[in-house]
């Protein structure tokens, strides 16, 4: 099912959520003429002899016993969906989730609930595929929105809004906030005496270290700048950052940025000028080289952006480098970085990291062992998130009343979602269900026990979704291109200036609506 065309185009620009903070307020424009999903047990329905079908990009559903419970609540005997049976699948990314739903649901053959990620789940909208959620809850006397929009984070719940109705059309569990996280022995080292920092070992070293790194040298895009240059002078083997990538989260530079539209519609010259104190770090970062570039160029994702996090990488000429800090959200922490932080014997000696063909009893002996404990957690300019998982129900589902059983079961049920959050110790987006948690929590051991769920939690009440236009996603991507021409030397790019225009050039054939001549390019 596909809306019509002119709904279809407007709503595909608004995919431009960016991952920094921003973006637009819905409205409520609901069309009261379309009809509304019932969520009531159908009596007419034997539901022994129907199917709940459920597809998710990831298996988690399914381990962390959310299909289980949901059984166990709705469909055993007794249950509201007695007899029901549930079907789950399971496909990763990789494994071309996306190319495998669309023409299910295209077809009209989709899965009744399914989740996206950010993107995916934008796309979802647009096409029409997802139903309205908040309607869904209106009429379920068992749900009371008003206070569960006042639970939710509100950014986590700003970025499910479909802008065709100003309706919630989907929502996710998770707020995956993001952060700069470091080395605080690497850190001493650069900036130990500049900062006075407490002794190695005293009570929340780690967070005095992270307060301080945060306040003053990752801070502004400026100061991220001139801290890069610090390390690399503090140890020429040293680099702060593993990638120019790291940075892309801080473009804006404030939690208060500016549209890419203006109040006439047309491109924002402020907006503009936010973007060049970020177009000149990205150039100064950049070398072909490790020794003329800032950053360690090592690619995000690659074997050595891996290898820098537990101790150092090794070039292609056999030269060691390491790397201080990785910018990652809270899934980056618990999945990418402790797996691959350094870890001590009882005697607080570093332990060799076993080889990749190590047997697995060394691996697991190496994995039981404590962490070193040297990283911290800043923030950096801006907040940001990165990630997270959305549940939505089709709007074409014949079992509309069992599949908002399930997102009930997902998103609302606070029992449910609190035993969810002790099990995988995750971010959830439910304030009631994190605040007991982060005013008792004891500390993460990787970060030296530092409360990051209190950190993460200060940084997702930052977020804000209000200044988001219907163009950031375009615009976004067309200025990266332009500025990695710059930062790599293309032909013709020799200045802020040169890129801007080229970027102007553009706009105009891409987005002739919003082009404006007089635009900055200083």
């Amino acid at each position: 099912m596909m809306r019509k065309l002119s709904i279809l185009l407007v709503v595909l620009l608004v995919a431009s959520l960016v991952l920094t903070a921003c973006g637009t307020k819905a409205t409520d424009t609901t069309d009261t003429t379309k009809e509304t999903q019932s969520v009531a047990v159908d009596t007419s329905k034997d539901y022994s002899k129907e199917k709940l079908v459920i597809w998710s990009f990831t298996d988690e559903l399914q381990t962390a016993g959310d299909i289980d419970y949901f059984k166990e609540m709705y469909t055993a005997p007794g249950k509201p969906f007695e007899g029901l049976e549930v079907e789950f699948v399971a496909v990763s990314i990789q494994d071309g989730y996306m190319d495998k739903i669309l023409p299910a649901l295209e077809s009209g053959n989709g899965p009744d609930v399914f989740t996206g990620e950010l993107d995916q789940v934008k796309q979802f909208v647009e096409a029409g595929y997802y139903g309205d959620l908040e309607a869904m809850m209106q009429n379920d006397p068992d749900v009371d929105l008003d206070a569960e929009k006042a639970d939710y984070a509100q950014y986590i719940w700003q970025s499910g809004i479909d802008p065709a109705t100003g309706h919630l059309a989907a929502l996710s569990w998770q707020v995956t906030p993001g952060a700069i996280f470091f080395k605080t022995d690497m850190a001493a080292e650069v900036w130990g005496s500049e900062a006075g920092f407490p002794a190695i070992g005293t009570p929340d070293y780690n967070a005095a270290v992270s307060t301080w790194v945060s306040a003053n040298k990752f801070n502004t895009i400026e100061n991220l700048t001139k801290a890069q240059q610090e390390v690399k002078a503090a140890n020429p083997k040293w680099r702060l950052f593993p990638d120019d990538q790291a940075v892309r989260f801080f473009a804006a530079g404030t939690n208060q940025p500016a549209k890419w539209i203006d109040e006439n519609g047309k491109l924002n010259p402020a907006k503009i000028k936010e973007q060049i104190p970020f177009i000149n770090m990205v150039k100064s970062m950049y070398g072909d080289t490790i020794d003329t570039s800032l950053t360690a160029n090592a690619a995000e994702w690659s074997g050595p952006w891996y290898d820098a996090m537990d101790k150092d990488l090794t070039d292609a000429e056999g030269n060691t480098w390491q790397v201080m800090a990785y910018t990652m959200p809270t899934w980056g922490l618990k999945y990418i970085i402790e797996p691959n932080m350094e870890r001590v014997d009882a005697q607080g000696n570093t332990l060799v990291k076993p080889a990749e063909d190590a047997d697995q009893a060394t691996k697991d002996a190496y994995n039981a062992a404590p962490f070193k404990g040297n990283w911290g957690m800043a923030v950096g300019p801006n907040s940001y998130y990165w990630g997270g998982t959305y549940v939505g129900i089709n709007s074409e589902s014949k079992l509309p009343e069992a599949a908002f059983g399930f997102a009930k079961t997902m998103l609302f049920d606070k029992e449910r979602l609190a035993a969810r959050q002790a099990a995988d110790s995750d971010m959830y987006s439910v304030e009631t269900v994190m605040a007991p948690v982060i005013a008792n929590y004891g500390g993460r051991e990787s970060l030296g026990g530092m409360n990051h769920l209190k950190v993460f939690n200060e940084e997702a009440a930052k977020i804000d979704l209000s200044n988001v236009t219907i163009y950031d996603r375009g615009l976004n991507d067309l200025l990266g291109v332009h500025i990695t021409n710059y930062k790599l030397g293309a032909d013709g790019y020799n200045s802020v200036a040169d890129t801007l225009k080229a970027f102007y050039a553009d706009v105009q054939v891409t987005y002739p609506e919003i082009y404006v001549d007089g635009l900055p390019t200083e």
